[in-house]
């Protein structure tokens, strides 16, 4: 067995105190940061825009709903709905602030506001799991207390705040498991007992699963990979490797089909869904290599190779002005032949972050894509190191996680406490004075990428609430005061938009964000149901149908079947038709039948005769009446 003697247990004051009162310090510093949205309640959310905004929306609509209704949410693509599994919006969360505001009806008006404080715990949570990870690395106060603060804000996955990616900026997803796998290697090397953290792993992946449905990706790329880097390391040791690995395989494959069999259970859509996804291996959802080195707007402190061309945010993985000029001293150190000895071999810990660095580089490659292209396509390289491209070969399956740079987030994490340890021992173990006085420098690049990072997060987050804060949605209640909205069924939005059937692309408009957001305003305004949509994995015959409502020949009987005799809330925003706005005219120039449904939209109104209910400046509200000839005066 490794020995553990190099690690005794961690000192009282670390394990008494440190963790504490880093908990403490996160709770503050996210207090500070976050205070607009944090001390107004309900008056702001974290982003106004984007993928978060369609979340915001989702969870308001179906926290709304009875529970009777189950986990499909009503609110949009009317008349089929969504299940929560697939609108980005936590679905595990959302089910618990359901019930919670079924409980206490006096909390639906602040659901959004719980949902958002939520998300955020998770940068203090992270504090906490960051203590248990490096507590029995016996790090010193400083360090210990650095990491735990700064690596939660520094991480690729907080960044996805910016977007409104609540679910996958949840870094404690990642942590546990990393928590996890640690607790098992310690313990199989002091030869102790593993069921209990076997089942804590098993949970998370499960847990985090229905937290957002990437995580289960991630999270078993992870597992499986250390299972076999773990394998050949004990096999190449002559040590046996088939009990621990077959048991951690077995816990990943359980996992696995328990969450895999219960999304198929509780998705009465499973087997509509498309077994595909296009975009996947697209150059905007994959990592760019750059962006390691690439640091964010805020950053003063900037690295010696530092890009020009800004890369997308799925390829956000900057490490960190700590792990990066550490790769420098070190390679340094190395070519003088003056680095100092880690003892990483006879180091339990050293010896696990090794492996799972080892264990995430092919994930590395598995973000890099199938295909890498240089000089604007004029070289193209195969990634045959890319697990997934021979996966591929086999199953269609693995395009559903399209998103694939995010593959590269457990190496950050494993990089970034690779270097934490490493300069622990550095400050511990070298000779030289100036060696060890450069640990200390290197563990201080923390503190400008922290003040960068808070920067970041209180100059481009927190906005106003334009969804149910009154104040920010005044447009919108002049356009419907007075007016009987309670007769109607839905609302059908002009300019249309559908986005989600990614499956089939060809009948998708991803909508401008202000018109989304008018469309997501009168929705909750008005308590009724959209009939536009976005989110993901739709059924691409959802999309036909309702697209049918622009033809010349009418909506499709099937869709019309579906509708009750009630009118429909039709939205125009005629800035789209005017020549005021061409977001859409400009989006859609290649794609000839989506902009033809397009110029539709308001020859719809004129052909069908629409009952004109108000105007206020490029709005209009009009009763369409799908199941009659003509609408009654």
């Amino acid at each position: 067995m490794l020995s553990t003697s190099a690690n005794p247990p961690a000192s009282s004051l670390v394990s008494r105190w440190v963790g504490p009162v880093g908990v403490l310090l996160q709770l503050l510093l996210v207090l500070y940061t976050f205070h607009i949205v944090i001390f107004h309640p309900g008056e702001n959310l974290i982003v106004d825009h984007y993928d978060g905004i369609k979340s915001y929306y989702s969870v308001e609509m179906f926290l709304r709903q009875p529970l009777s209704d189950g986990m499909v949410m009503t609110g949009h693509n009317y008349p089929f709905g969504e299940y929560m599994y697939y609108t980005d919006s936590t679905p595990l969360l959302s089910e618990a602030l359901h019930v919670l505001v079924r409980i206490f009806p006096g909390l639906l008006p602040y659901g959004l506001y719980i949902y958002d404080l939520v998300i955020l715990s998770g940068l203090v949570l992270a504090t906490g799991l960051l203590h248990r990870i490096l507590r029995p690395w016996r790090l010193p106060v400083v360090l210990h207390l650095l990491a735990c603060l700064a690596l939660p804000w520094l991480s690729p996955q907080t960044i996805r705040l910016q977007v409104g990616h609540m679910s996958l900026s949840y870094a404690p997803a990642v942590l546990i498991a990393v928590w996890a796998l640690q607790e098992i290697y310690s313990r199989h090397a002091a030869g102790r007992p593993l069921r209990g953290w076997l089942l804590v792993l098993g949970a998370s992946i499960f847990v985090t699963s229905f937290w957002h449905f990437y995580y289960l990706a991630i999270l078993g790329a992870l597992v499986g990979l250390f299972a076999v880097v773990w394998g050949l390391d004990l096999y190449r040791a002559n040590r046996p490797w088939w009990p621990v690995v077959s048991r951690l395989l077995l816990t990943l494959a359980v996992a696995g089909a328990i969450t895999g069999l219960t999304l198929i259970l509780l998705d009465g859509r499973y087997s509509e869904r498309p077994t595909g996804s296009n975009g996947y291996d697209w150059i905007g959802w994959k990592l760019h290599f750059r962006a390691f080195f690439q640091a964010p707007g805020e950053n003063h402190f900037r690295f010696l190779f530092d890009p020009t061309e800004s890369v997308p945010y799925e390829s956000a993985a900057y490490l960190g002005a700590m792990v990066l000029y550490t790769l420098v001293v070190w390679l340094g150190l190395r070519l003088f032949k003056r680095q100092p000895q880690t003892n990483m071999q006879a180091d339990v810990y050293g010896r696990f972050l090794g492996l799972l660095v080892l264990a995430s580089i092919p994930m590395v490659f598995m973000a890099l894509g199938e295909r890498y292209e240089l000089q604007d396509g004029a070289y193209v390289i195969h990634n045959y190191f890319n697990p997934l491209f021979w996966l591929h070969k086999i199953t269609e399956r693995v395009t559903q996680f399209r998103a694939i740079g995010r593959y590269v987030w457990p190496f950050w994490w494993a990089l970034n406490l690779l270097v934490v340890w490493l300069l622990a021992q550095w400050g511990r173990r070298a000779t030289l004075l100036p060696v060890r006085v450069l640990a200390v420098v290197l563990a201080l690049l923390l503190i400008p990428d922290l003040a960068a990072a808070v920067r970041f997060y209180r100059k481009f987050t927190q906005r106003p609430n334009l969804l149910t804060w009154p104040a920010a949605r005044t447009d919108m209640d002049r356009l419907t005061s007075g007016l009987p909205l309670s007769q109607y069924q839905a609302i059908l939005p002009i300019p249309y938009y559908h986005a989600g059937s990614e499956g089939d692309y060809s009948y998708t408009v991803d909508p401008d964000d202000p018109h989304c957001n008018h469309t997501y305003q009168l929705s909750v305004l008005t308590n009724l149901p959209l009939m536009s949509h976005k989110a993901v994995r739709t059924p691409p015959y959802q999309a036909q149908q309702l697209y049918s409502i622009f033809s010349t020949t009418g909506p499709d009987p099937a869709l019309l079947a579906r509708l009750d005799e009630r009118p429909i809330l039709v939205f125009l925003d005629s800035t789209y038709y005017n020549g005021s706005n061409n977001y859409y005219r400009d989006n859609l120039k290649d794609r000839a039948g989506m902009l033809a449904a397009f110029e539709r939209g308001d020859d719809f109104v004129r052909e069908r005769q629409l009952q004109l209910l108000r105007r206020e400046g490029a709005w209009s509200l009009y009763a369409w009446y799908p199941k009659r000839t003509a609408p009654k005066p």
